[in-house]
């Protein structure tokens, strides 16, 4: 006499892979969505802070690094972003700002990876259109 399979235990089984993959799929969609906008973010400030920085010179005086710095840093300030979070060099005819950026985790926490961290340059060059 034969006895019939129990297929009990396979359903189980692939109910939690099933979870797994919708919990992969959903961490993906969330934590790499905050990452992307932490980034756009980081970068859109560093380009307007850049921008803000060479805005310091006119066609009688050039850049002045000092003044650059503190129009860069005084822009990613108003922007929320922390000071240790800015670099800015400044160079004769440009300025680039890099910015890091953290954001918290939402579903890599249970990884436990509780901080995305992204980071984000902008350069903006010193033109005069005569």
């Amino acid at each position: 006499m034969r006895r019939e399979r129990s297929d009990r235990g396979e359903v189980a089984v692939v109910l939690m892979m099933l979870v797994l993959i919708t919990l992969l799929g959903a961490a993906m969609v969330v934590d790499g969505g905050r990452a992307m906008s932490a980034r756009r973010h980081a970068s859109n400030v560093a380009e307007a802070a850049a921008r803000a920085a060479v805005s310091t010179a006119t066609p009688v005086d050039p850049l002045d690094p000092v003044a650059a710095r503190r129009a860069a840093f005084a822009y990613t300030t108003r922007s929320g972003i922390p000071a240790t979070d800015v670099s800015v060099i400044v160079r004769a005819d440009r300025v680039r700002v890099t910015i890091v950026e953290r954001r918290s985790a939402i579903f890599l926490a249970l990884s436990g990876q509780s901080q995305l961290t992204v980071r984000a340059s902008g350069e903006a060059r010193l033109v005069f259109s005569g």
